[in-house]
Parts: C-alpha cells; sequence; structure tokens
C-alpha cells in the first residue's frame, strides 16, 4: 500500500492533503462530479415501482461486476458483486415497504429512512465488517433513486480528459467512468480500501481519498494536480509546484523505463536472487503474467469460479482453468484454494450471520462442513500438476491442527486417485493470522511454503478492518508490528529450509517490496503489470539499504516513522 497521510486537512496556500489512495502524478482541468437532488415521479403502485428498480440495479451491477472481472480487475469486481446481492437482498425492499405502509411516508422518503435506518442499525453494532456493508447500503439506496427517477445508470460525461472531484463516488458511477477521460480522482469522503479507492488502482488511475472541504477549496480553481502517492493536491498550481509535480512523474517515467529493461530477467538484492511471481484471477491475468514475463504464479485466486454463480463450479471447469495456468507460466504455479466466508460469499454456501465474519468461518475453518466442495477442488489441482509445476496453499490458517487436517484430506483424495492420471503438488499456507507468524518455527515443519497475506496480517495486526474506510490509516503493512511478524515468518522458515513468499497487495509496492526482501523473503508476487517494476527496484538496492531496514525495525513504533528511516536509504 502507498504511504498513508493522517492529515486530511485544508490550507491556506492554494494545497489541500488527503490520503492517498492510487499511486501516479495526474494534473489537469477540474471536473466536479455534483451529487444531484432527484425528484422522483409519483408511482400507482411504489412497492412494485421499488422492487422493479432493485431488481435493474442488482442486473446492472452484476454486468459492471462481471465486466471488471473480465478485464482482470478482481477487487472491483468484488465491490460490484456484493452490491448486486445487496440490491437483490429483500432487506432494504421490505424496509422501504414498511415505511410506505405503516410510516405515511412519500417513496423518496421511505427510501430515505429506510437506507438510514439500515445504515444506522449496521453501524451501531461496532463491528467494521458491518459498518462497510453500511456504506454498501447508502450506495445501492442512491442507484435505486437514481433508477426511480429515469436518471441512466452511466458514467458522467466528461468532455476532455480531466481530474475528478466530488464528494463522494459511488463504486457504481466509478467503474462506469471511461478511464481514457479521467487524469485522476480527489474524493471529499473515502479511505484508501473504500470503493473508489479500490477502483480507481483497479483502473491504473492516481486516486486521492479523504480530503476535507475539497469542493470549497476548489471552488473557483480551473486546474487540479494530484500525487496519488502522498496524498498531496495542488489548487491552480504555479510553476513551482508544476514543476515539482513533472519532477515527480519524471522518476515514475524513468522507472517505468528501468522496468522494461527488466523483462525477462531474474531480480538480486544485495547480492540475494528474489524471484518476482504474479497474482492471477482468471484468463485475463494470465495473459498479463505470460507477458511479464513473471517468476510463475505466486497467488491464483480461485474465487472468480467461485463467486457470481449459483451453482458450485465443476471438477472439470477447475481443471481446466488450472491447468491451463501451469501450461502458459513458466515456472511454479501456487494456487489458493478457495477463500469464502468474511468478505466474499458464495450464494451457493450458507453461513449463519455472524456478528463478526472477519473472525468467524472463513477460509480453512468451512473445509470440513463442505468437504465434498473442498475435495473436489484438491483432484482438479492434483489432475492440473501432471502439465505443471503446481503449489497449492490454504488460507486462514491459524493452528498447527488445521493445516494436519488439510494434510490428510489431501492425502485420502491423493490415494484414491492412485489409478488415474496425477501429478504431486507442495503444501503451504497463508500467513495472515498472527499465530501462525509467532510458531513459524515449528509450523515449518510441518509446511512445504508460507505465503504472507499483507492484506489480512495487516488487519488482524491492527484490530482494525480493511474494508473499513474509516479504519484506513491502521491498514499500512509497513507498520514495525506487522513487519516484525513477517520478519519472525522469514525467520522460522529459514531454521527448517522452507521458502517464503509475500502474496499481499504491499508488494507491489516498490519500497515495501525492498522492505520485504530486506528482512529475508524470498518470493514476491504482485499484479502482473507491476512485475518488472519491482525486479528493476529490487535490482537496484545496496546493502546500505538492508542496514536501514533493520535500524528502522529497532527504532520506528509507527508506520510513517519506518517510512522516513527507509524511504531516504531506497535507491530510485
Amino acid at each position: 500500500m502507498n504511504s498513508v497521510s493522517n492529515d486530511s486537512t485544508v490550507s491556506n496556500d492554494k494545497t489541500v492533503s488527503g490520503i492517498g489512495a492510487s499511486p501516479g502524478i495526474a494534473i489537469g482541468p477540474i471536473k466536479t462530479i455534483d451529487q444531484v437532488d432527484l425528484e422522483l415521479p409519483e408511482f400507482d403502485n411504489p412497492k412494485e415501482a421499488v422492487k422493479q428498480a432493485m431488481e435493474s440495479v442488482a442486473a446492472n451491477m452484476g454486468v459492471l461486476s462481471g465486466k471488471a472481472r473480465e478485464a482482470g480487475r478482481e477487487e472491483a469486481a468484488e465491490v460490484l458483486s456484493a452490491q448486486a446481492l445487496m440490491a437483490d437482498d429483500p432487506m432494504l425492499l421490505d424496509a422501504i415497504g414498511a415505511h410506505l405502509d405503516d410510516g405515511g411516508l412519500n417513496l423518496g422518503e421511505a427510501l430515505d429512512a429506510a437506507s438510514a435506518e439500515l445504515q444506522e442499525m449496521l453501524a451501531s453494532l461496532s463491528d467494521p465488517y458491518l459498518a462497510a456493508r453500511a456504506a454498501d447500503v447508502g450506495e445501492v439506496a442512491t442507484a435505486v433513486r437514481k433508477n426511480l427517477a429515469g436518471v441512466e445508470a452511466e458514467g458522467a460525461e466528461i468532455a476532455e480528459p480531466s481530474v475528478l472531484i466530488a464528494e463522494f463516488l459511488t463504486a457504481a458511477e466509478t467503474a462506469d467512468l471511461d478511464p481514457a477521460m479521467v487524469l485522476g480522482f480527489a474524493t471529499e469522503q473515502g479511505g484508501p480500501t473504500g470503493h473508489v479507492a479500490i477502483i480507481a488502482r483497479s483502473l491504473g488511475v492516481p486516486a486521492v481519498v479523504g480530503v476535507a472541504g475539497l469542493l470549497a477549496a476548489a471552488d473557483g480553481n480551473t486546474e487540479l494536480g494530484l500525487d496519488g502517492s502522498t496524498g498531496e493536491i495542488a489548487l491552480d498550481p504555479d510553476t513551482a509546484t508544476r514543476e515539482d509535480f513533472a519532477s515527480r512523474n519524471e522518476r515514475i517515467v524513468q522507472a517505468q523505463k528501468l522496468a522494461a529493461e527488466a523483462l525477462g530477467t531474474t531480480a538480486t538484492f544485495a547480492g540475494r536472487e528474489i524471484l518476482v511471481a504474479a497474482n492471477i484471477g482468471g484468463s485475463h491475468d494470465i495473459d498479463g503474467a505470460v507477458e511479464a514475463q513473471s517468476d510463475g504464479v505466486g497467488l491464483f485466486r480461485t474465487e472468480f469460479l467461485f463467486l457470481d454463480t449459483p451453482e458450485p463450479p465443476t471438477e472439470d471447469q477447475q481443471f481446466n482453468a488450472y491447468k491451463e495456468a501451469a501450461e502458459r507460466c513458466d515456472g511454479q504455479v501456487v494456487i489458493r484454494a478457495f477463500d469464502i466466508g468474511g468478505d466474499k460469499p458464495a450464494e451457493f454456501i450458507s453461513l449463519p450471520e455472524e456478528e463478526n465474519p472477519f473472525l468467524g468461518l472463513r477460509g480453512v475453518r468451512i473445509y470440513e462442513q463442505f468437504s465434498d466442495l473442498f475435495h473436489t477442488q484438491v483432484r482438479a489441482v492434483l489432475r492440473a500438476a501432471k502439465f505443471g509445476d503446481i503449489a497449492f496453499m490454504i488460507p486462514m490458517v491459524a493452528t498447527g491442527d488445521e493445516f494436519d487436517w488439510v494434510a490428510a484430506q489431501v492425502a485420502e483424495v491423493s490415494a484414491e486417485m492412485a489409478e488415474e492420471d496425477r501429478g504431486e503438488i507442495a503444501l503451504g499456507i497463508m500467513v495472515e493470522v498472527p499465530s501462525i507468524a509467532l510458531t513459524a518455527g515449528p509450523m515449518a515443519e510441518r509446511v512445504d511454503f508460507f505465503s504472507i497475506g499483507t492484506n489480512d496480517l495487516t488487519q488482524y495486526t491492527m484490530a482494525a478492518d480493511r474494508t473499513h474506510g474509516a479504519l484506513g490509516t491502521y491498514q499500512d503493512p509497513l507498520h514495525p508490528a506487522v513487519l516484525k511478524l513477517c520478519k519472525a515468518t522469514a525467520d522460522g522458515a529459514a531454521t527448517a529450509g522452507k521458502k517464503v513468499s509475500v502474496c499481499g497487495e504491499a508488494a507491489a509496492d516498490p519500497l515495501a517490496a525492498c522492505v520485504f526482501a530486506a528482512i529475508g523473503i524470498d518470493k514476491l508476487s504482485v499484479t502482473p503489470s507491476a512485475v518488472n517494476l519491482i525486479k528493476s527496484t529490487l535490482s537496484r538496492q545496496s546493502s546500505d539499504f538492508v542496514d536501514q531496514v533493520h535500524k528502522a525495525l529497532n527504532d520506528a513504533a509507527t508506520a510513517p516513522e519506518f517510512r522516513r528511516i527507509v524511504e531516504s536509504a531506497l535507491l530510485g
């Protein structure tokens, strides 16, 4: 993740500051996206009109989710998929109907009251996960209101490439914008893990969020410059500011040039070889991994086969997907077992409602209950292993007993397939729960490899839901506490001669990638487009950077302190 600023303020010198949410530099004309008050027409049957509007919204969000997934923007697809499910859920519809029947409200008032009531109810449960769902209720209600008012569900009209500013943008509004016309985003609301940030990153568009008073400050200005890494914004930038932003952009361009030169090379960091693999979630991402000549696949997210479908994927459907990756990608392909639960619901898996789903039934914790589904995936993975070097990775493991159960299941399925055409697989685990990092030494005797998921490891270490926009400042994986857990994992693995990778989003941040290498990580897995940027950055570092990282681990108490120490030593 990019550096996170705690400052979200407006100053008096034509600059504003927020939270860097999607990296890059943008300078261009300002396009304000206004939130228009919509007047609803009179309906003969308001409840039926709402029902039809919600069906239309669910269908449209499903289409947008599918388009995002086809384009390889998996995180954006998940946001839109979750909202499509919410629009299809009777909860909001029933609440609106109750206000129409019992409250004597008109349709607009009933929609507002139901939305506010549900958002307040979810937020009052003091559960970060449910607070994030409250934001989804608000976005779905906005989409329903637009549909009822006859407003087309499409992106704003933009006459020229511009920097967009708004109080807020919904996931659907952001996803439906034309990336060619959007130089950058800046919004008053939101955090680095919110919907706009997720979709901006998926589009490759610089973004700054959480800028209090942005619209008032921008009033009367015509141009805006922003740095999506630092959160800095300049209104009608003067010559000096333009030169500063241009210099930053030149560094980005130079980094991209060096990245192109790294194509097909092997990264070396302070004399040690580091593999840089790709994270993938479907055929589109495989294309990107092949084009980038990544060192295999460090994370194959299999959820795209399990989500947005009323039926579980068949063994053959899974086998064909895994086989394609094994055949087309050079190096090892690490397939993650289906990671369902928490923020990833599946239509065909019925899980109980939980007050805190991120700490409940998810990942490995549901495999015994749905053992047939798990065995089917194991069979598909073993069959695909005949076509390449495949490893199988288990998410959300917290204890040795959980891994032992999984290993026994894999052995059982493999034995049942003794007469079939199958291969052998390495079996490893995700390090997402601090208990695994703290017992990495003995756990390394059990597993074939570790892979650190920085998103979840950070949220569990910092006790802050990574999907909760208001908790964005807690989500920096370069917090010394998180890094010490990563180092403990690397140290424990080394004692048993096992390898450790980082496959979380943070590995695509050049600074973070170098920090991980400095503390003993063997492999990084990143989005395909970042593979060669990370290779080139790693290969330019010296042992001095390693020394600074270890100094910072000892001296820093916060993520900003740690970053200040190590950034000065990074060779750009």
